[in-house]
């Protein structure tokens, strides 16, 4: 009886063991995780800065995609709202403001169709972009304005969406790196940014994290911006004595010029 039992006890772990190999398998197979990193989390701007680029590097599940978002900071903007006076006059007609819009807002999605990484759903893109953003008056085309201020800050370079902007190694063990190269154009002020990564699997988003990007100024930049705002009137006076400084060498150059000829 003894030994029938230590049987039947050896049977139901072998039993458990068995069922439990499964499930193992499938929360390790659920539980790869998304990483990103980025290759420095500081810019500095200086002197001649015009814009860079930033490599940008990670792994998520082999069966996911994912999209990079780099966005922020949220401020307000006033714009005139132009129109036809007296049908034929184009004159500002309306104050219009953007309230909650971020400075900056740039996607990027790897291959495939767009409406699978861009949506309301997924709270990627301009469409939901655009559901954030306050604009008033309330009276005013929101979607006219908002696509209109979208046209001018992609002229800028500070908003885009760069479709196949990023490239898959093969799966292996159950995940797969991804590389992306972003562009950081020269009109990004100094700040504070977000760059999210989204792994996105059948239209629903399963995980995603962050990484803070800085710009920061330093060198002649740097001094200027301290003089502006720590003494402000040091650097006015300043400013006049430049303004001053390149009239007086802006005349003798032409002055110059006109005894030679």
């Amino acid at each position: 009886m003894k030994f029938e039992k230590i049987g039947k006890q050896i049977t139901f772990s072998l039993m458990a063991a068995l069922l439990l190999i499964p499930a193992f398998a499938s929360t390790a197979s659920a539980d790869t995780p998304l990483s990103l990193k980025l290759a420095t989390n500081t810019i500095q701007i200086s002197t001649f800065y015009n814009g860079t680029s930033l490599k940008v590097s990670g792994s998520i599940p082999a069966d996911t995609d994912v999209v990079l978002q780099i966005s922020g900071p949220k401020h307000d903007v006033h714009l005139k709202e132009k129109g036809k006076v007296a049908g034929f006059l184009w004159m500002n007609k309306t104050d219009v403001s953007l309230e909650n819009t971020p400075a900056v807002y740039m996607v990027y999605t790897p291959q495939g169709p767009k409406e699978n990484f861009l949506s309301l759903k997924l709270g990627i893109g301009y469409t939901a972009l655009e559901e954030g953003v306050t604009i008033e008056p309330a009276s005013a085309d929101k979607d006219f304005i908002f696509g209109e201020y979208v046209k001018l800050m992609e002229k800028s370079g500070v908003y885009a969406v760069k479709e196949n902007g990023i490239t898959y190694s093969s799966p292996q063990n159950g995940s797969k790196d991804f590389t992306a190269t972003l562009a950081i154009p020269s009109k990004m002020s100094a700040g504070d940014y977000t760059v999210k990564a989204v792994a996105v699997k059948d239209g629903t988003i399963i995980d995603q994290t962050k990484e803070l990007l800085t710009l920061e100024l330093t060198g002649l930049p740097a001094i200027i911006a301290s003089l502006a705002y720590g003494s402000p009137l040091l650097f006015g006076f300043m400013a006049v004595f430049i303004a001053i400084g390149a009239g007086l060498i802006i005349g003798m150059i032409f002055r110059g010029g006109g005894e030679a000829h």
